[in-house]
């Protein structure tokens, strides 16, 4: 990429500072987007790292992305207007051809706001609203949403001339919950908490604004549409820490399989803890001492003893005959 000098001033479509036209004796500013530009150059490739600091390894070519996106919108990514964020592609680990990270184009529900009446204008028509619908848990619709439970869903109606553009949002499609380490369970994000019907409406009207104008709101999101994958990114994080952890402890499952170590059951799965009983031999039981069996009767005694003749009581003794006298 070449730093490149200003030469004419820029298009229509493209971000220009508005004294520029004004006044000729006000020089440009050094990092303006041009007309005879194909992409950033140095300078404001040096500018954009300091307000996004991902892009200082993002890719070449979604860099030229981005700067099409900048164009063709004609918002100003150094005002943060709009801006390309890099987040981690988990499926890069189980797939070699997926990119290590993914990058997507994103701006404020007001860059949505300035595209769809730009383009609106450009048709000579103009962008208005129908009244915002709230919808509770059983679907009852309300004018305003003064209760302090979340609404359940919220529907945007945007008009471009004679034509309509409702969009709905639910709440478990958008809002975005993080894990809290110190409660042991998943919470809502700070500003869902504090505001959640003003949220949530802002993904309903953002859905309705890229159907008014799909030609330069295409492939563009606004910040809380992109809140969900940022939490699911944390959580991933953290279980992936976590896995790395226990594979460290050797506790991941499928290290000690086949049930051969004691304390682990024998489809391999890990068990609470380390297996401490493994370290400690176990204890020997002393082996008492057998009984003597009586020694068994040899074959033919058995048979000899039935065939004896039983024993014939002794006969008493006949006592002596006295003497007549």
């Amino acid at each position: 990429m070449t730093d490149e000098q200003p030469a004419e001033p820029a298009a229509e479509g493209t971000v220009v500072e508005s004294a520029q036209a004004a006044s000729p004796a006000i020089r440009p500013s050094a990092i303006v987007l041009r007309a005879d530009q194909e992409e950033f150059d140095h300078k404001q490739l040096s500018t954009l790292a300091l307000v996004s600091p991902g892009l200082a390894n993002a890719p070449r070519g979604h860099l030229a992305m981005f700067f099409h996106y900048c164009v063709r919108t004609g918002l100003d990514p150094f005002a943060r207007q709009i801006y390309m964020i890099g987040r981690t592609n988990w499926k890069a680990a189980d797939n070699p051809d997926e990119p290590e990270k993914t990058w997507t184009i994103q701006t404020g529900i007001d860059g949505f706001r300035t595209v769809a009446h730009r383009v609106a204008a450009k048709a000579g028509e103009s962008i208005s609203y129908e009244d915002t619908v709230y919808y509770d848990s059983e679907g009852h619709a309300h004018e305003v949403w003064l209760s302090k439970v979340c609404p359940a869903a919220v529907k945007v109606t945007v008009l471009r001339g004679s034509s309509r553009f409702p969009m709905t949002a639910v709440w478990g499609e958008f809002a975005p919950t993080y894990y809290d380490r110190k409660s042991g369970s998943y919470v809502l994000a700070k500003m869902w908490q504090q505001m959640p019907s003003h949220m949530l409406r802002k993904c309903a009207e953002a859905g309705a604004l890229r159907m008014t104008a799909p030609q330069d709101l295409s492939g563009v999101f606004v910040d809380e549409e992109m809140e969900r994958a940022d939490a699911e990114a944390v959580v991933r994080e953290a279980e992936e820490a976590t896995r790395l952890l226990r594979q460290a402890a050797g506790l991941e499952a499928g290290q000690n399989s086949g049930g051969d170590t004691k304390g682990n059951p024998a489809d391999g799965r890990a068990t609470a803890g380390p297996d401490k009983s493994a370290d400690k031999p176990e204890r020997k039981k002393r082996a008492r001492p057998a009984k003597k069996a009586a020694p068994a009767p040899a074959a033919g005694a058995e048979a000899e003893q039935d065939a004896a003749p039983p024993k014939r009581k002794p006969r008493k003794r006949a006592e002596p005959r006295r003497a007549a006298s």
